[in-house]
């Protein structure tokens, strides 16, 4: 109990406004993640596991899907207080090599100033999901 209110405390601003209220969205460089990886697996494939792995992933959910962008679209919500970060999946055929797709994957937090790991986690959590489909066919 006197955990969570030292936790109140410091998420309450000096006018007693919720910090989480006033924290810059999403526009901080500390708040943000990004990977590129190459998939041995057509970009049709990997578009599709794409998908599905928002759904099987337990803190993921689907947002859209842009077959002409090659682009998936989803969120990710934290344990404990559900903070949302967005996730985006942009996919790009590997140039010469139809059996290869090269994944640009960005994960944002929608509140605050840092991630403390959090955006980091989520791509490592994601691609695991994904390169999981894509071992099972």
């Amino acid at each position: 109990m006197l955990l969570l209110a030292v936790l109140l405390f410091a998420l309450m601003g000096s006018n007693g406004i919720p910090a989480v209220q006033a924290a810059t969205l999403g526009g901080s460089p500390n708040n943000r993640a990004q990977q590129e990886v190459v998939l041995p697996a057509s970009p049709e494939q990997v578009l599709k596991a794409a998908e599905q792995a928002f759904q099987v992933w337990k803190r993921g959910e689907l947002g859209s899907v842009d077959t002409q962008a090659m682009e998936v679209k989803g969120i990710s919500r934290t344990n404990f207080f559900k903070f949302v970060d967005d996730i985006t999946v942009s996919l790009s055929p590997v140039e010469g090599d139809p059996g290869q797709t090269r994944l640009q994957i960005t994960s944002v937090g929608r509140v605050g100033e840092y991630d403390f790991g959090g955006n980091r986690r989520n791509i490592n959590e994601y691609l695991d999901t994904l390169r999981s489909l894509l071992e099972q066919g």
